[in-house]
C-alpha cells in the first residue's frame, strides 16, 4: 500500500462510509474550532472581570495582551492538530483526536452555559 493511499474505512466506520483519516481530519477541525471558541468565551468572561484565567500559562499571555493571547492559545493548537495529522496512520492519533475534542468540547459547553447564565 502506498504511502499516498488513503486508509481503508474499518468496522463501523466502513458502515458508516467514513475513513479513519476523515474522522480524523474532522475531530481537528472541531477541536480547532473549539479552541478559538475557548479562547473567546474566556475572553469574554475575563473582559465582564467574572472569572480569572487559572492556567498560569494563559494567565501570562493574557497579560501581556489580547494579541499575544491569541497567537500563543491558536498556535500552539494548531501545533498540535498538524502533529496528529502527521501522525494520522498511528491509532493513537485518532484516540488523542477523540479525547482532546471530548474534554474541550465539554470546557466549552460549560463556558457557554455558565456566560449565558450571566
Amino acid at each position: 500500500m502506498s504511502d499516498l493511499a488513503p486508509s481503508r474505512p474499518a468496522g463501523r466506520l466502513a458502515r458508516l462510509g467514513i475513513s479513519r483519516e476523515q474522522l480524523l481530519f474532522w475531530l481537528l477541525l472541531e477541536l480547532w474550532v473549539l479552541n478559538a471558541a475557548d479562547l473567546l468565551l474566556t475572553h469574554y468572561a475575563l473582559w465582564l472581570g467574572f472569572a480569572t484565567e487559572s492556567n498560569g500559562v494563559m494567565r501570562y499571555f493574557l497579560h501581556e495582551g489580547t494579541l499575544a493571547a491569541t497567537v500563543f492559545k491558536i498556535g500552539i493548537v494548531s501545533a498540535g492538530v498538524l502533529l496528529l495529522w502527521r501522525l494520522r496512520r498511528s491509532p493513537a492519533a485518532l484516540l488523542a483526536a477523540v479525547l482532546l475534542t471530548g474534554v474541550l468540547a465539554a470546557v466549552v459547553a460549560y463556558q457557554a452555559v455558565w456566560v449565558a447564565s450571566l
